[in-house]
């Protein structure tokens, strides 16, 4: 609790307020001690009251550092990367939900493969060489 006295203000810890069991007021704010107990409030000499001038250091900024700081991206909230049609399909981008697999249906079935298949290296559909370098990179980046 905070209390104002004058121009001090206080920090009153829970065995103080045990020790002298006031009535608190919270919506007011106001505290009462009981008539008969007298209280003495020492003043409190803090961290604060005294300071040393401050030590300067000047250290300079490593170009990678520079870069590094340069590179940070900010977070960007999911409403921001969702396109305003697909807002109502927000859960659907959630992290959590896009790693796992949809719940089990009726209609679901297995392609079973035989034992001694090996899948051909080959190209499902041609591309120009630049879209081959592009297709490429892309699933560098993102496999």
């Amino acid at each position: 609790m905070i209390l104002g006295i004058g121009n001090e203000e206080m920090i009153l810890g829970l065995p103080w307020l045990r020790y002298h069991n006031p009535t608190i007021d919270w919506e007011t704010g106001e505290m009462q001690f009981h008539p008969r107990r007298r209280i003495q409030i020492k003043r409190f000499r803090g961290v604060l009251d005294e300071f040393e001038p401050e030590v300067l250091i000047g250290a300079k900024i490593m170009v990678s550092q520079e870069m590094a700081h340069q590179q940070q991206t900010v977070k960007k909230d999911i409403k921001e990367l969702i396109p305003s049609y697909l807002i109502g399909y927000r859960d659907r981008f959630e992290k959590g939900k896009a790693e796992q697999f949809p719940p089990a249906r009726t209609y679901d079935h297995a392609i079973d493969l035989k034992p001694d298949f090996v899948p051909r290296n080959c190209k499902l559909y041609p591309l120009s060489p630049i879209e081959q370098e592009e297709q490429d990179k892309f699933l560098e980046e993102n496999l």
